[in-house]
């Protein structure tokens, strides 16, 4: 698949999961949501490994450090974010879905300008 195919899919699944995360902090989460959510989650990563094989890093090679920074925001948004949906109380829901588009905007910052 093209660069274009892979950085649009990566951005919808981006989009879908922070919609779940955001369905289940502001209201009660069906099930169906969890699984859409779930598999974006994993689509984001399927479709960043293929960016990056896009970007010019084969397979051999090692990661560069601003895609390690990425794939730690990723494991912390994916695993803590449902979580803590379900196991939070209502008062501190909405502090920690903030907390997690603050990782979404930092993941962003470090796609765009490559830091380190």
């Amino acid at each position: 698949m093209s660069y274009e195919v892979y950085k649009v899919l990566h951005v919808l699944a981006i989009i879908v999961t922070v919609a779940g995360l955001a369905i289940g902090y502001y209201s009660t989460q069906p099930k169906h949501i969890k699984i859409v959510s779930g598999i974006s989650s994993f689509l984001i990563l399927v479709a960043g490994m293929g960016l990056l094989a896009r970007l010019g890093n084969s397979h051999g090679d090692g990661f560069p450090a601003w895609v390690v920074a990425k794939i730690v925001i990723w494991l912390i948004i994916s695993i803590t974010g449902p979580v803590f949906a379900k196991r939070l109380s209502a008062s501190l829901k909405p502090k920690l879905f903030w907390g997690y588009i603050f990782l979404f905007f930092l993941a962003t910052y470090i796609a765009v300008n490559k830091p380190f």
